[in-house]
């Protein structure tokens, strides 16, 4: 877009107005102390610039120094038509009247009565019983629906849990939930050894912080052993002394070299319940890097990842009994899900937070003779690459970048474009879970379906591994300083994001059920208002519609503007 070009069109009449001397900055892309001279130099009545050029001359801080009195008028040419706010800040700052003009709907025209048109369309959209708020960008309207009331859904998780039961023996099962409760003891007992060597045994009582200050942890990850201590004491392994918490247990019970022997033993039972030992070589490794770990002196990540290899997390997320449970849970529960679909075109399906692909593996045989664009995508480059090599064997599935915490539209991902999401193990690490569960709702079409799996309770080797890596949360538990949302609060979660049928597996009563790993299913309600219901109530084909969970503020409004017209 030229400057050039409405000039013809104002020498042609287009424009009622006469223009006194004119001064046209086109070709002037040097700094605003330069702009600003050419104007002073050459006195003109009207000025004609671009909107980058004005908004940097708005932002100069000369500009209230420079006498601007002999200008009358000022034009500028923009590729939004939502810059009639521009003209409006210009008009103020420079004391005259200012004017914008944009060809962004295919036509020369003028901002003001853009404005007005634009306003017209959000009287209408707000005008409609299911629409909360409105913003308008260009020719992009985004309507914010009002959340639909709860309802029963039929989630067919019954049908779920009869075929699992087929798949794994109960003595399997038991003995793992044994095994875990030994895990979770080897982890309680190393966070003892742990708080000794770093000197904090007896442990700080009153002044807990600046005990922690003293014994050399890490600021990051004094919230942690802070809750180390409330733990050990609600396990009985530290009890009250007078302003000192004293261990209730021989030290030889965990000193290094009793630990050792508890690591080796563990590791041995675990790998003939599970045929491998991945998990215990994480967490063993882990225990005996703890002070370490508790000072920064050792980074948690080259743990899970040494030398970057992804095989000791992938054995993280596959190798117990619990999380073998859990992908073959989400495989059933997608498969049978897509053989109820009956539409005509391709079912969408995105991934999100796909890591080593230990989901996405068992559910793509589930799919595997249905019509789907399969996107799978993770918060890093590095494991989306990772999974497209892993999964070279599926060329149908598709990978990209995504992360729970932005706004999906500033990633350029569409309101109501998918039919079903599924997150494996990923929510926990949402910085605030209830907010990114509404972005993943605005994402799903209505009707559209939510499966993942998540823990829902302390894991106590969890806590002396990955906790160290995990983000300081936004949510509830920044409160409680726990790791992870019990099932109450993932209910909740749920429902207050507008999602209805929360129900997850395994079932009470099922010998996994204590571990508090889960898989849930939520649906999005079928009668949330949806793209096609707004434009046939708008009757304006020509703007573009997003029905996102929450308006975009200007940041998403600026990556939007830039995104391609292609979204994932």
């Amino acid at each position: 877009m030229h400057v050039d070009i409405l000039l013809v069109e104002l020498a042609a009449g287009t424009f009622p107005w006469h223009l006194p001397a004119l001064t046209e900055l086109g070709v002037h892309q040097g700094s605003p102390a330069r702009l600003l001279a050419v104007i002073e130099r050459q006195r003109p009545a009207v000025a004609v610039m671009n909107a980058e050029q004005l908004e940097r001359l708005l932002d100069f801080p000369a500009l209230p120094l420079t006498d601007l009195s002999h200008l009358e008028q000022v034009l500028f040419i923009t590729a939004q038509p939502g810059d009639w706010q521009l003209a409006e800040r210009a008009a103020a700052q420079l004391n005259c009247c200012v004017q914008g003009f944009t060809n962004a709907l295919g036509d020369w025209r003028d901002l003001a009565s853009v404005k007005i048109e634009h306003q017209r369309w959000r009287e209408r959209a707000l005008g409609h019983p299911d629409v909360s708020s409105v913003a308008l960008h260009g020719q992009t309207l985004f309507a914010v629906p009002h959340l639909c009331k709860a309802a029963w859904v039929e989630d067919h998780l019954d049908a779920t849990e009869a075929a699992l039961d087929r798949q794994f023996s109960s003595e399997r099962l038991v003995e793992a939930v044994r095994l875990n409760d030994r895990l979770g003891h080897a982890a309680l007992l190393s966070m003892l050894n742990g708080l000794d060597h770093c000197g904090l045994l007896p442990a700080p009582l009153n002044d807990v912080a600046q005990g922690l200050a003293h014994g050399g942890i890490a600021p990051a990850h004094r919230p942690l052993i802070a809750r180390w201590l409330d733990v050990l004491q609600e396990q009985g392994l530290l009890c009250r002394e007078g302003t000192r918490l004293q261990p209730t247990l021989d030290a030889n019970t965990w000193s290094d070299e009793a630990l050792e022997g508890i690591w080796t033993q563990l590791t041995l039972d675990w790998a003939r319940n599970t045929g491998g030992s991945g998990t215990l070589d994480y967490a063993r490794d882990n225990a005996r890097q703890l002070p370490a770990l508790m000072r920064g002196d050792c980074a948690a990540v080259h743990l899970l990842f040494p030398e970057g290899r992804t095989e000791r997390a992938a054995a993280l997320y596959r190798e117990s009994l619990a999380a073998q449970y859990q992908h073959r849970a989400v495989a059933q529960w997608v498969g049978a899900w897509a053989a109820r679909q009956s539409t005509g075109v391709p079912l969408r399906v995105l991934e999100v937070g796909a890591g080593t692909g230990s989901t996405t593996q068992a559910v793509l045989p589930a799919l595997a003779d249905t019509a789907v664009d399969y996107l799978c995508t993770d918060v890093s480059r590095y494991f989306s690459e990772q999974a497209a090599e892993r999964l070279r064997d599926w060329p149908w599935v598709r990978h990209g970048v995504f992360d729970i915490d932005r706004p999906a539209l500033a990633q350029g991902y569409r309101s109501q474009s998918w039919d079903l999401i599924i997150a494996g193990g990923v929510l926990n690490a949402a910085r605030d879970t209830e907010r990114s569960l509404a972005t993943l709702l605005a994402l799903l079409k209505p009707g559209g379906w939510l499966v993942f799996s998540e823990p829902t309770q302390e894991e106590f080797w969890v806590m002396a591994s990955q906790a160290f890596m995990l983000n300081q949360a936004d949510d509830e538990r920044q409160l409680s300083s726990t790791t992870f949302l019990n099932l109450t609060q993932w209910q909740t979660a749920l429902a207050r994001s507008g999602f209805q049928g929360n129900r997850s597996l395994p079932a009470a009563g099922h010998p996994l059920s204590r571990l508090g790993h889960r898989v849930f299913v939520a649906q999005v309600p079928t009668r949330r208002l949806s793209r096609a219901a707004l434009a046939a109530h708008l009757e304006e084909p020509a703007l573009n519609l997003e029905l996102p969970d929450q308006l975009p503020d200007d940041h998403t409004l600026a990556l939007w503007a830039r995104l391609p017209e292609t979204c994932p």
